[in-house]
């Protein structure tokens, strides 16, 4: 049977709270505003760049921010990111990258499906997994709705040809998971993320340690 895996990119392929805080911070210097420890900025990552910004401000997602303060943030981190996810800011977490030649080896379809916008995640992507033959690589466009929304995972499974319980979904958050559960896909939940572990133990999916627990669980469904 052909696998097919969708791959989470934030706190499930990559480390890329570097990054991100630097990116943050940067943005907040150049309104005036106090900055954030990464372990704050760890908490907003997940449901994109502007409800990222919005949380920074202190407020709840972008919805409840007000407009000018968002547009304010959310245009210096979109100037800023681009730059600052390089280098020592974003690294592939480690047995990752063997991980994604084996599974390539073995006739897996793979996919990068991330709510970071597209125009950082594709050449962050590129850049990080020059060697992994990804057949589709997707970041927010406006397109799609963001994840949770299933809406982008329904559009690699058809690229793809498969219905999609023959896909599964590997994330580190409940956004991953929850992604997965609108699809109707698989999920695989990894615990060296960005979410609160004690909340992903509760969902009702596999959750792994390693990378070697990971590609074991992979290969085998």
């Amino acid at each position: 049977m052909k696998r097919h895996i969708v791959f989470d990119l934030d706190g499930t392929l990559v480390d890329s709270l570097p990054g991100i805080a630097e990116g943050v911070n940067r943005s907040l210097r150049a309104l005036g505003l106090p900055e954030h420890s990464p372990a704050a900025v760890r908490t907003m990552i997940g449901s994109g760049a502007a409800n990222l910004c919005g949380k920074a401000l202190g407020y709840e997602d972008a919805k409840h921010t007000p407009p000018a303060e968002l547009e304010a943030m959310h245009g210096h981190f979109r100037k800023e990111y681009p730059t600052c996810w390089q280098g020592d800011y974003t690294r592939p977490y480690p047995g990752v990258a063997d991980m994604l030649t084996q599974l390539s080896a073995a006739g897996a379809m793979l996919a990068v499906l991330s709510n970071k916008p597209h125009d950082v995640t594709e050449p962050m992507v590129k850049a990080l997994f020059p060697h992994t033959p990804f057949s589709c690589i997707l970041g927010y466009t406006g397109e799609f709705p963001r994840k949770p929304a299933p809406d982008s995972l329904l559009h690699i499974a058809r690229q793809w040809g498969v219905a999609p319980q023959e896909i599964t979904m590997v994330g580190d958050s409940l956004f991953d998971a929850k992604t997965a559960e609108n699809a109707a896909c698989k999920l695989a939940l990894v615990a060296w993320g960005y979410a609160d572990v004690t909340e992903l133990a509760a969902y009702p999916a596999p959750l792994f340690g390693s990378v070697d627990e990971l590609y074991n669980h992979l290969i085998k469904n």
